[in-house]
């Protein structure tokens, strides 16, 4: 490859986000070009090999002239970017209120959307996009109904923001058990993710867009399900790099994971 491989890492300042930066600096073999995001845009202090480049751009996704800044800023710079992660994402569910539900929603769903739309576009052929999703995503905890909304294949984004909206007016009401809703913002914006996966990738068949479990790590979001996590970030970084950079035979739109959430393995397709 003559041209150097562009990647974007969002939240690369903690957890799984700076695992999934360190990890490709290990393994990279030089001629990689790589966007470490943060809110503040500080110099993380990686330790680079080779030719390999770390750069350290400002970004709030939560804020789309932030993300819309970023864009213009990488398209300046290089004719096209290979690959896209998107990490960054907060869980406020310890303090679950109507406002912190609509921060959630914003910020994992909407947030990541609006990476997409704006990167998709500088994406070479071939290109990939990694969502991070959760196990916490399982359509098993909601009614039949919204199950069946869930995995329409004809979902649009038009349906999926119809949903979230859906979602808020219950939260804002306090109605969501009546309606078939869990009380965890966190779960419903990672069933969204996956649904927001398999909507991309058929309107992108020239990409790679997946969507994936890490497991159980122990990261300050990960430590907020209760007792010490399972895996350190290092083995919650191995599905996302495998799907961004690593073999998988062409799949695109699907939801990965470990048959665990302790595994330390690479991942396969699973549903959710």
């Amino acid at each position: 490859m003559s041209h150097p491989v562009v990647a974007i890492v969002t939240g690369a300042n903690r957890g799984i986000g700076k695992a999934i930066v360190e990890s490709l600096i290990k393994t990279s073999q030089g001629n990689l070009i790589l966007y470490a995001t943060s809110r503040k845009g500080f110099d993380m202090g990686f330790n680079t090999v080779s030719d390999t480049q770390i750069r350290y751009p400002a970004l709030d996704i939560a804020d789309l002239g932030s993300i819309r800044n970023l864009a213009k800023a990488i398209y300046q710079d290089h004719e096209a970017i290979d690959v896209l992660i998107n990490n960054a994402g907060v869980n406020l569910d310890n303090d679950y209120t109507p406002e912190n539900v609509k921060a959630t929603l914003d910020t994992n769903v909407r947030g990541t959307l609006h990476m997409c739309q704006a990167f998709i576009p500088l994406m070479r052929k071939g290109g990939r996009i990694v969502n991070i999703s959760s196990t916490g995503s399982s359509l098993d905890q909601y009614s039949g109904a919204i199950q069946q909304r869930f995995r329409s294949p004809e979902m649009s984004l038009e349906d999926l923001e119809l949903i979230m909206q859906e979602y808020q007016n219950c939260a804002d009401n306090g109605s969501e058990s009546a309606n078939g809703w869990p009380r965890k913002s966190y779960s419903v914006s990672k069933a969204c993710i996956n649904a927001l996966t398999a909507i991309l990738a058929k309107a992108n068949p020239s990409l790679a867009i997946n969507a994936c479990c890490p497991g159980w790590v122990d990261t300050d979001m990960g430590k907020m399900v209760g007792s010490r996590p399972a895996k350190a970030p290092v083995d919650g970084a191995k599905i996302p790099i495998r799907l961004a950079f690593g073999d998988i035979d062409g799949v695109t739109g699907r939801y990965w994971g470990n048959p665990s959430i302790a595994d330390k393995g690479c991942g396969q397709v699973m549903e959710w």
